[in-house]
């Protein structure tokens, strides 16, 4: 099963090319369900759903702002919920050989350290307290990996006195390390054209797709975990989005 994650950034410009190439990077994945950040409204969302044979999608707005999160799926959702009410996420379920998958879609805020503890305490909050096969979450996490809220996810440190019921696994560098390689960036100030004026930021892979621990089960088998949407358009001089998506093929 793949499963990707891609923020496509939510602006005007290179439009309305960039559509065309977000919906070009998606086809080329071929992923089974794709996580969406920044989607600017519903119709994109459905837009980029019908047009790679994705037949559904689940979209929600943040609250106050005129953007949102959608996961597309070739496969039926079980259910959707949204979490919006406590944190920018939403989840779609799915029966996936006899199991049940949840699908965690995040995009925790970029400009505030405190927004992003909060809402990470609260989302695995919410998860602790359900009972799935499978876990994942994936999306924007707007900080690096050594942040707090990352070290929080893989059981290295309290976020406001909680600890995780669970630790996750970070499926890039999993499979990076097999590879005996490093995980590449997502949001890249050097190669990305989007920030070619930019000479101070420092490249990072805020863009992640983690695992639950899924003890007692077994673990599942990654097969693969990769970046994508690094191509250049000449309609734009651009890349697809300011950032590159990340796609993991897992075996349930």
């Amino acid at each position: 099963m793949k499963i990707a994650t891609y923020n496509i950034w939510n602006s005007q410009e290179g439009m309305p090319y960039r559509k065309r190439h977000l919906i070009e990077e998606i086809d080329k994945i071929n992923a089974d369900i794709v996580c969406l950040q920044e989607v600017c409204d519903r119709k994109m969302a459905e837009d980029i759903s019908k047009s790679n044979d994705y037949n559904f999608c689940y979209f929600e707005n943040y609250f106050s702002e005129d953007e949102g999160l959608a996961i597309i799926s070739k496969s039926p959702f079980l259910k959707t919920v949204s979490l919006l009410s406590r944190a920018n996420a939403i989840i779609g379920l799915f029966e996936v050989y006899e199991k049940r998958l949840c699908i965690v879609n995040i995009h925790l805020p970029w400009n505030s350290p405190i927004n992003r503890e909060r809402q990470i305490i609260d989302i695995n909050s919410f998860l602790d307290e359900e009972q799935f096969d499978a876990v994942i979450l994936a999306g924007d996490f707007n900080c690096s990996e050594t942040s707090d809220v990352n070290r929080f996810l893989l059981g290295d440190c309290l976020l406001g006195g909680k600890e995780v019921k669970y630790n996750w696994y970070d499926l890039a560098l999993s499979y990076a390390e097999r590879i005996m390689s490093k995980p590449d960036c997502t949001l890249n100030f050097t190669k990305n054209p989007r920030f070619r004026n930019n000479t101070i930021e420092v490249s990072s892979r805020v863009d992640r797709i983690m695992l639950r621990n899924t003890y007692p089960l077994e673990f599942p088998k990654l097969k693969d975990c990769h970046i994508f949407g690094q191509k250049i358009y000449d309609e734009t001089k651009l890349a697809a989005s300011d950032h590159y998506g990340v796609l993991a093929e897992i075996d349930f």
